[in-house]
């Protein structure tokens, strides 16, 4: 059977062709005298059975005008009851009209088999077999037995009914077979219909814009990203939404319609843009994609990628120095074992074991940034903790102890960090500041350590300050990236890791514009105690 909408069409149809089928017989029957046709044996008793059907035909029009409104079930019994009628009806006008030998019995055909369409395969068969069976009654039984000339026709009546069961068979499989392909279909619309907003769905919240135009530059889709991406214009054409995309895709049209990809420069109305035009279709016939993504955030990501690949190069090198610094730190306590050295021998060899164990100090802490490991913070005095870096560096470097200048207020400030990690994060400062600031003269200056609590951003800090020339503003965008050193010698990876450092312990590092010389500054995480009075 075929489904609830081609079922009701059916039964309308079917509704009409019966209407046709009572106004057919009746104009048989009152044709003008004398013209060469059909003359049915009784007129009076054929013309009225032809009425009758064309009364009962109007009836079942009019139940059939709006079948939507009906019970599923109720189209099957109008069905059944219309095919019947027609069985009935056409039998008798058969039984007027002289017989199968009329060919009026050919009026079933078509009205049988539209049964058909609308109901079970077994209810189909049982239709056909009861029009073959009041055919036959009617040919060899009741038609001679009339009062009228009546010729039975055996061999025509078998013949129809033949008939009448062969378009049964036939049109109910091809209905079975229509009502799956319909089923099939509206599967199929159905899962297009999922898969076309999933697709809208997954468009709508990516990222990246995208926007479909067909081959006249009119939008057929855009997403949310590609709005925010875009100046605030509307407009159905890409040309009203962007000029400049405009101006893209049609030179894209006119040269090579493949993949390409361009860069459009930020201006006041947006930011700069990567922007991939794709064809649709095979050849761009279908329009074209575009692919909008902030070129910004694009960079981000690839310094990003690239600042992971440095962390793990670095992780190896610091890997690969242990073992060296191993075996320098054992030499030097087999060496303090010799009796025949002096005193400043044994000084130097204490500077040795002190700076190799710092050394192996930042190694750790190198490789616990790269593996992703908490450091160890802890909440100290930030004035005592410098006071005894101030005596490891300046006895390391061999300076006077007056070359570092501690100010801190109030003397009692606190921060939490990791003790060796902001031990790692002073020395790279002091010694770019000795090294690029001038310090490293007889005469110089010392470097300022200066900071304490509230005095910034209402957190403790830390400036380290040199006397030097400072760094120029073209030079601070990658200050802080790896292998960016502008010193002959220097690895640029001092800034890179201080800065790791102290993100690490929840920290800022930043470069801060001083009147004169260079200024680095620590912003410390506030502490458990700062928290509470907050």
């Amino acid at each position: 059977m075929i489904g609830h909408e081609e079922t009701s069409r059916s039964l309308w149809l079917t509704a009409l062709y019966r209407l046709f089928v009572a106004l057919f017989l009746i104009w048989l029957a009152t044709l003008a005298p004398g013209d060469p046709g059909f003359v049915p044996a009784t007129p009076v008793p054929y013309l009225f059975i032809a009425s009758a059907y064309l009364a009962f035909a109007l009836v079942l029009v009019a139940l059939a005008r709006n079948p939507e409104k009906e019970l599923g079930g109720l189209f099957q019994y109008k069905a059944i009851g219309g095919a019947l009628l027609d069985i009935l009806a056409i039998s008798l006008i058969l039984l007027t009209a002289g017989g199968v030998q009329t060919g009026l019995g050919l009026l079933l055909i078509p009205a049988v088999a539209a049964t058909a369409t609308m109901v079970s395969g077994r209810t189909s068969l049982f239709i056909a077999a009861s029009a073959t069976l009041m055919i036959l009654l009617t040919e060899l039984v009741i038609g001679p037995a009339m009062p009228w000339p009546f010729t039975p026709g055996p061999t025509q009546a078998g013949l129809l009914g033949a008939t009448l069961f062969v378009a049964v068979f036939l049109t109910s499989r091809l209905a079975q077979r229509a009502g799956s392909s319909e089923a099939q279909v509206a599967h199929q619309e159905m899962a297009l219909a999922s898969l076309s907003e999933l697709n809208a769905q997954i468009i709508a919240r990516m990222g990246a814009g995208v926007i479909a135009l067909d081959p006249g530059g009119n939008v057929l889709s855009i997403n949310e990203a590609a709005r925010r991406l875009l100046p605030p214009r509307t407009g159905s054409t890409i040309g009203e939404l962007s000029p400049q995309l405009a101006a893209i895709v049609e030179h894209w049209q006119q040269n090579s319609g493949r993949s390409e990809i361009h860069v459009i420069p930020g201006d006041a109305e947006q930011t700069e843009l990567e922007v991939r035009v794709a064809p649709l279709g095979m050849f761009g016939e279908q329009g074209a994609l575009l692919l909008l993504d902030d070129a910004a955030e694009t960079k981000r990501r690839a310094h990003a990628s690239k600042l992971q690949a440095i962390g793990r190069l670095t992780a190896s090198i610091a890997h690969e120095i242990r073992n060296p610094l191993g075996a320098i730190s054992h030499s030097a306590q087999l060496l303090a074992e010799s009796p025949n050295l002096d005193a400043a021998d044994q000084r130097l060899l204490g500077i040795i074991h002190k700076q190799s164990r710092r050394v192996d100090g930042v190694i750790r802490n190198v490789l616990g940034l790269s593996r992703g490991g908490s450091p160890q913070r802890e909440t100290f005095g930030l004035k005592e903790r410098l006071g005894h870096f101030a005596e490891d560096f300046c006895n390391a470097m061999q300076v006077p102890r007056d070359s570092l200048r501690i100010s801190i207020s109030p003397e009692d400030s606190e921060v939490l960090f990791d003790p060796s990690q902001l031990n790692q994060v002073l020395w790279n400062l002091c010694l770019n500041a000795r090294l690029h600031g001038g310090h490293d003269q007889a005469d110089s200056g010392p470097v300022i350590l200066r900071g304490g609590a509230g005095q910034i951003r209402r957190s403790v800090t830390l400036d380290v300050i040199d006397d030097g020339p400072g760094i120029p503003p073209e030079e601070r965008e990658g200050l802080f990236e790896p292998f960016s050193s502008k010193s002959p010698g220097g690895t640029g990876l001092g800034l890179y890791i201080s800065r790791l450092l102290c993100e690490n312990n929840g920290a800022a590092l930043e470069y801060v514009e001083q009147p004169r010389g260079g200024c680095f500054r620590i912003l410390f995480a506030p502490t458990d105690s700062e928290t509470k009075l907050k």
